[in-house]
């Protein structure tokens, strides 16, 4: 498996890309055109469920149920489990304790995030929850737990997992499987915004943001290394135990 060292261009490249993307969504002169994405998204995916299949309503329904995250992480799971799918047997398991390590880093520049969202005031509800043409989907499927609201959508943490897996990866396989990683991003992802627990931007802003600086930190530094280390002592006694 990779060891992560520290590459500066990439780095670089990935911080400043957060940086661009989060500074568009905060300035107020091009914060407007996201508003504009935000609305013209939520009206065509809320709006699919208008006088939609009870199949199509129903597996968003199914999907906007908190235990159907289950679902992603089974998908997820898979790719460390089978044989040169990420990686060999052999290094499966160092693979995904390097995965988890990489959520902890991105659970640290998500609250990093998330005090400069709360200290700017810049926190918002969901769509579903500002909007009066709303289908909502607890109504139509009431013995469901469902979310579909949200008083504080920005960032969209199920959007920042998925893309963060998407970028390890792609930083690990260039192939059919990088392919199938990104339609299940995409699929995955959909769920939150046809229900009207988020916005748009909640995903491409604050999802893509997050995993963007966390790939930085956690791909090009050796941070990970030094993480990674004392979880990778626990994973050697377990398969010497096995």
């Amino acid at each position: 498996m990779k060891t992560f060292v520290f590459k500066l261009k990439p780095f670089l490249l990935l911080n400043f890309l957060a940086l661009i993307i989060l500074y568009s969504w905060v300035n107020s002169n091009t914060r407007v055109y996201w508003d504009i994405l935000d609305l013209w998204s939520f009206e065509i995916l809320n709006g699919s469920l208008l006088q939609s299949s009870q199949f199509w309503s129903g597996t968003w329904a199914v999907l906007s149920v908190r235990i159907a995250d289950i679902f992603p992480l089974f998908f997820i799971l898979l790719f460390f489990y089978y044989d040169k799918v990420l990686f060999e047997k052999s290094q499966r398991i160092y693979g995904l304790v390097a995965f988890v390590s990489m959520l902890m880093l991105m659970l640290i520049v998500r609250e990093f995030l998330d005090f400069y969202i709360d200290y700017k005031g810049l926190g918002r509800p969901s769509p579903s929850l500002q909007l009066d043409s709303v289908v909502w989907l607890s109504e139509l499927y009431p013995n469901l737990s469902l979310k579909d609201s949200s008083g504080s959508s920005f960032p969209g943490d199920h959007a920042a997992v998925l893309i963060t897996w998407l970028g390890f990866c792609l930083f690990f396989i260039r192939n059919f499987w990088s392919w199938a990683a990104i339609l299940l991003v995409i699929f995955f992802s959909l769920p939150r915004l046809i229900a009207g627990a988020h916005w748009l931007s909640d995903v491409l802003v604050g999802g893509v943001g997050i995993a963007l600086i966390s790939l930085a930190f956690g791909l090009y530094t050796p941070v990970l290394n030094h993480i990674n280390g004392f979880f990778n002592k626990w994973a050697d006694r377990i398969l010497k135990y096995d």
